[in-house]
């Protein structure tokens, strides 16, 4: 699935051409107003990314170990962002003048692409578009924004956990969806709690048992000890161990990705073994 969608709110007299050959993509751009004129290219997306193709003139771009002159770049936000922990509109403008494009990804793994472009500066059909897959051109408006969902809510996939045979989900501010938090969790005889994770289609859709549901996710709890924190997933599936040594009362378990760390955040509560 790729969409290409517009900013019905822009007049900017920006063109160019967006160009995608499985995981690479380039954009170029010109602004007939300003003179600014550039081209930067992602060798490969990342699955569950955002990239930003934005105004940095004078700036230095290296593609394929090339470097070039261009007024535009991309910027890569997950690796940003956990570099620096900070908020994406923050990274925005602490790194270039403005964004013109907004990329990101759910699942990006051979014939399974999902990949969302808005293009906030430049006109409807302003972009030449040249890609080996089929694509849909749409629209969307950024003084809406606030009231809308970004597409990362859709596009980048969630994580439940079972426990005990009770089910959870829970989303990235820590909000209990399904499942009871507050009846403690009781550890088996060895002092163990197994954590049972499935992957969801976005907010938690369906489940997802494709072999390309094979990414490696991260786990931190703030009690105990996990038998790995960086787990495999199966056809969409996992098990860990969560030893608890004895404790008893309140935990975090966080559930993300290399360069996301936290997307599902689950609160609960051990209980006497």
């Amino acid at each position: 699935m790729l969409k290409i969608l517009y900013n019905a709110a822009s007049n900017a007299e920006v063109t160019g051409k967006i160009t995608l050959r499985d995981s690479f993509l380039s954009i170029s751009a010109k602004n007939s107003e300003d003179g600014l004129v550039g081209q930067d290219s992602v060798e490969a997306m990342r699955s569950y990314n955002s990239y930003i193709f934005v105004r940095a003139p004078g700036s230095k771009v290296k593609n394929f170990r090339t470097i070039t002159g261009s007024d535009y770049k991309f910027l890569d936000m997950n690796r940003l962002g956990v570099a620096i922990k900070m908020d994406y509109t923050d990274m925005i403008q602490l790194y270039s003048k403005g964004d013109v494009i907004q990329v990101d990804t759910g699942m990006v793994c051979g014939t399974e692409r999902d990949i969302i472009i808005r293009v906030f500066e430049g006109m409807k059909g302003s972009f030449e578009v040249d890609a080996d897959m089929d694509y849909e051109v749409g629209e969307f408006n950024s003084k809406t924004l606030p009231q809308e969902t970004h597409p990362r809510m859709t596009l980048w996939d969630s994580y439940s956990v079972t426990i005990n045979g009770v089910e959870y989900h829970a989303d990235r501010k820590g909000n209990i969806l399904q499942g009871d938090s507050s009846v403690p969790l009781v550890p088996n005889k060895n002092g163990e709690l197994i954590l049972e994770v499935e992957k969801l289609k976005g907010a938690f859709g369906e489940k997802l048992t494709r072999p390309i549901d094979n990414e490696e996710i991260f786990l931190e709890s703030s009690c105990g000890l996990l038998e790995t924190r960086r787990v495999r997933l199966v056809n969409g599936k996992a098990s860990v161990r969560l030893l608890t040594f004895g404790y008893t009362g309140p935990f975090k378990l966080k559930l993300g990705r290399k360069w996301y760390e936290v997307w599902n955040d689950y609160s609960f509560i051990v209980g006497q073994g």
